[in-house]
């Protein structure tokens, strides 16, 4: 199981507990396999993340990685731990922060290219 970010999440991932909306109310529970559909209900009502079985973050963040060109990854990991050169990065908050800076601003690199 692991919380995924609403970005990588997938059609046929299964939940592994419900999701829910801001508001408390409950839109999908545990088990449910995911639709195309579900992903863009959450984006409607706020969810940003899901509990998801048999994945974990580090999988999605490499199978991600492994699509994009070493050298710009490398480019903009270097420029996102930059800027926060005085956070602690052993800290959850901080490293997810900089795993989505890094891949925001890998696209930012590839729109800027392409």
């Amino acid at each position: 199981m692991g919380t995924i970010n609403l970005d990588d999440l997938k059609p046929d991932m299964m939940l592994a507990a419900e999701v829910k909306a801001r508001n408390g109310r409950t839109l999908l529970t545990a088990g449910t396999q995911l639709t195309a559909k579900h992903i863009d209900i959450f984006k409607t009502w706020g969810v940003t993340e899901a509990d998801i079985q048999g994945v974990a973050k580090k999988d999605v963040t490499a199978a991600a990685a492994e699509s994009i060109d070493p050298k710009l990854f490398r480019k903009a990991e270097k420029a996102t731990r930059e800027r926060f050169r005085h956070a602690d990065e052993s800290h959850p908050f901080i490293e997810e922060l900089l795993r989505l800076c890094t891949f925001r601003s890998i696209h930012a690199m590839e729109k800027r290219a392409g």
